[in-house]
């Protein structure tokens, strides 16, 4: 299968690989999109020790299941691949898992045509969400999830409190659209980067 290898710091290579085969526990996908995370470009630049080449970025995806009964529905996936047995999973925090692994930084990534992910990780894709904004689902979660924290700590609904949001890359963006369709209209946004502040005006 075609696929973008990180093979060093600052160098990805085009190249073919094995395509994974079927295995107990897990899904093939055929991968339909993928998204670059700011954590793959600090890979792609050697700063992150915890993503040793050779590896297939990507986390940030949506696929279409190729084998069984699930074969032809599409998916996207929680990327963090939990134990199930350590404390902080017997807790229902499988974020923490002190055992936990990761698609596109232990595990291959999504920036080749097929995938290999744990059924415990798949996360199905509704009719009519496109393919483009399905495999933004991840990044949209961590949004999602700090909402959510705001409106448990804040003293007032959410939609009546005052937001800033500090930095308008891809997480800002879509704290930006979250927040206002929750009603938040007293809103700020901080950005010094003059292309990411251009692509904030067009957004809004």
């Amino acid at each position: 299968m075609q696929s973008l290898l990180y093979t060093a710091p600052s160098t990805l290579q085009f190249t073919e690989l094995p395509a994974p085969g079927p295995q107990a526990g897990s899904l093939r996908l055929r991968v339909d999109a993928v998204g670059i995370c700011g954590s793959d470009l600090h890979a792609f630049k050697g700063h992150d020790p915890r993503r040793v080449p050779p590896l297939v970025l990507g986390h940030e995806f949506v696929g279409t299941a190729l084998d069984g009964p699930l074969a032809g529905q599409r998916f996207t996936a929680n990327p963090i691949v939990a134990c199930g047995h350590c404390r902080f999973c017997l807790q229902g925090r499988t974020n923490l898992c002190s055992n936990r692994s990761m698609i596109g930084m232990n595990l291959p990534g999504a920036f080749a045509q097929q995938l290999l992910v744990p059924e415990q990780c798949l996360v199905p894709i509704p009719q009519g969400l496109s393919d483009a904004a399905a495999a933004l689902t991840e990044p949209a979660g961590t949004v999602v999830h700090a909402l959510a924290l705001a409106a448990r700590a804040a003293a007032q609904p959410l939609a009546s409190a005052r937001a800033l949001v500090i930095g308008a890359g891809a997480i800002g963006l879509l704290a930006v659209l979250l927040l206002r369709s929750r009603g938040v209209a007293d809103l700020s946004v901080v950005e010094n980067n003059p292309n990411r502040a251009q692509a904030l005006r067009s957004a809004t």
